[in-house]
């Protein structure tokens, strides 16, 4: 079914446990009340592209194809190859079939994920991303560890039981990824091949001594007996499940082949993640015109792995129950290097699929600065936990004031998971919010309507609650039966962001709501940009610079030594009309002495300010 049209109603890096087993591993314990509803049947499986991927290779900004081409000569391909997605954005040449998983309305993009202060470190970074902290924090539990210890308190000890046999998590492979440590172990257990389940001995029930080694001995008895009895489990529903569709034979292909097979044959776990690695491009990225090569390869194999599991769950009556993420600890720089390949950057896009992801693209594109410096990555437009977080709440159901409390207390919702919500019995092929100067401009078209009474317009500020701001009636048939609405919304303010969606009213009285469209003003400017002195200065760890945005706005900011060597760059969005706090933070111990704060806004206009760092 094309999924743009409106549907009807209807924690640190763990090592697996035990070793050298072919088929099941060992996997975890206890924290908050419980995030998963008890009938959840819902699966979320997380997509590891390790090593860093270049996400302008990926997702490329087609309306700057000269400052693309001018800071990465070596690596530009045709345009005439790429898979165009809007008129100022493409895919890279080999990745069709997710090109064809957005046209449908099966993949949301978000542009520019990642964290303040970037650390470009692979251990550090995967760190950060798999225990969603700070990056000035260190954090011994995964994000998805500590959602699932709700659930599971006390695990390992008692699991499984009657209520939940099956375990919490999956990792496919030799290691139980990070996203899923607990305070006491790994919540995941890993599996190479669901249908070798080998079994360990038991160990007796000799009592134990009352020392460090009797509990050592204890906990392993425990991790033993749960690993035989989930790998029963795994084998069972790997033997009564099914897989239809054709998957890459790659290392992806087939564990993704493999999470359908479990899915359909009835394990009831919840979470799964599949890592893919060798993005780490530092040369030889690209050979001959560009659209071959390693990178090539590697988008090539992921685009058509989850197409295959996409079709695999249509195929299977399973697509609405689960939902897929990418993520990678981060980007690659703007500029290429001489070997033909990328270095370590900063964001990059993330991507959310499935039947019930939003089928939208957040963020713009980024700007390509053909002076820009070559150790610059991209800037931030989404912090990563707000993805994760949105997707706690669209998908499991948890509470806004619980994610912020599992994840960090500025959170703020995105609509990228929200796509099942939405139904319509109306053909909607599009709608869009866009902000202008004073107002905000909604916009859709529909190409088949029945018993449509018209549409309420609703608006939030939090992208949760929801109230009427205008009504619009049934418009007559415009050419090849298109019919085309437009509403405009005054009652706003420069700054915010606001969320819409619309409200279809049936002539039985029934109701159904559309996806959510965000937007904010642009508004004119107003006074000229102004930026403060630093305080504190001088600096231990952090300080802050005062600016006046003349409307709303991106800043980017670095900070150099002496020497001119760049220590640290972030950016900033910024509201308009209005004086703004940039926290600007130094990520570690800096040596003590004297250094330049650089400023740069998305218009061009640049300031200095000095800070001491002691």
């Amino acid at each position: 079914m094309d999924r743009r049209k409106f549907l009807r109603r209807a924690g640190a890096f763990s090592i697996p446990m035990l070793t050298g087993m072919p088929g099941v591993r060992a996997a975890g314990s206890s924290l908050l009340a419980s995030v998963l509803p008890p009938d959840s049947d819902k699966v979320l499986v997380l997509v590891q592209l390790a090593g860093g991927n270049d996400g302008l290779n990926t997702l490329i900004p087609t309306d700057q194809l000269g400052e693309l081409q001018a800071v990465r000569p070596n690596l530009y391909m045709p345009t005439s190859s790429m898979q165009p997605l809007t008129t100022s954005l493409s895919f890279h040449s080999r990745m069709t079939a997710m090109k064809n998983m957005f046209d449908s309305g099966r993949l949301s993009i978000i542009q520019d994920v990642g964290y303040p202060n970037q650390n470009r470190s692979h251990f550090r970074s995967t760190d950060i991303w798999t225990t969603a902290s700070d990056a000035n924090v260190e954090l011994e539990t995964g994000w998805v560890g500590r959602h699932l210890e709700v659930d599971f308190p006390n695990y390992p000890t008692g699991y499984p039981t009657s209520t939940q046999p099956d375990p919490p998590a999956i990792s496919m492979g030799n290691v139980a990824n990070a996203t899923c440590q607990g305070v006491v172990t790994n919540l995941s257990q890993t599996v190479t091949n669901p249908f070798d389940s080998t079994s360990l001995t038991l160990g007796g029930d000799t009592p134990l001594p009352n020392d460090n080694y009797g509990e050592e001995l204890g906990f392993l008895r425990v991790a033993i007996e749960q690993t035989d009895a989930y790998g029963g489990r795994i084998q069972a529903a790997a033997n009564a499940g099914n897989t239809i569709a054709t998957y890459p034979t790659s290392n992806l292909g087939r564990d993704l082949q493999n999470v359908a097979r479990l899915i359909s044959g009835g394990l009831q776990t919840s979470i799964y993640v599949v890592t893919m690695g060798g993005f780490d491009t530092h040369d030889s990225q690209a050979n001959g015109d560009n659209t071959s090569g390693r990178h090539a390869d590697l988008l090539e194999d992921l685009s058509n792995s989850l197409a295959a599991f996409q079709q695999d769950l249509d195929d299977l009556g399973l697509a609405d129950r689960v939902l897929g993420m990418t993520f990678s600890e981060f980007g690659r720089r703007i500029r290429s290097n001489g070997s033909r390949g990328t270095d370590h950057g900063t964001a990059a896009p993330l991507f959310v699929f499935g039947n019930c992801a939003s089928g939208n693209i957040l963020g713009s594109n980024p700007v390509i600065d053909t002076n820009v410096d070559p150790y610059e990555g991209i800037p931030m437009q989404y912090d990563f936990r707000d993805i994760y977080g949105s997707i706690l709440m669209d998908w499991f159901g948890v509470a806004e004031s619980q994610v912020r409390n599992l994840l960090y207390p500025n959170f703020t919702y995105l609509a990228v998971a929200n796509g099942c919500s939405a139904a319509f019995p109306v053909e909607l092929l599009d709608f869009t919010a866009t902000g202008l100067d004073k107002t905000i401009r909604l916009a859709w078209q529909t190409a088949r309507e029945e018993d449509n009474r018209g549409f309420e317009i609703e608006r939030s500020q939090n992208g949760r609650d929801f109230t009427r701001i205008g009504f619009v009636a049934p418009r007559a048939e415009g050419s090849a039966g298109v019919r085309t609405y437009e509403f405009m919304d005054t009652n706003v303010s420069s700054g915010p962001l606001y969320y819409y969606r619309l409200k279809q009213l049936d002539t039985d009285g029934d109701f159904e709501y559309s996806t959510v469209r965000t937007a904010r003003l642009v508004g004119a400017a107003v006074g000229e940009w102004s930026f403060g002195h630093a305080f504190p200065n001088p600096v231990e760890t952090e300080t802050t610079v005062q600016v006046y945005a003349p409307r709303d706005g991106r800043v980017n900011y670095a900070l150099y030594s002496s020497t001119g060597q760049r220590m640290m760059a972030d950016s900033a969005t910024l509201y308009g009309r209005r004086d703004n706090q940039i926290t600007v933070r130094l990520g570690g111990r800096m040596p003590s002495g004297t250094y330049t704060l650089r400023f740069t806004t998305d218009d061009g206009n640049q300031a200095s300010r000095k800070i001491v760092v002691r």
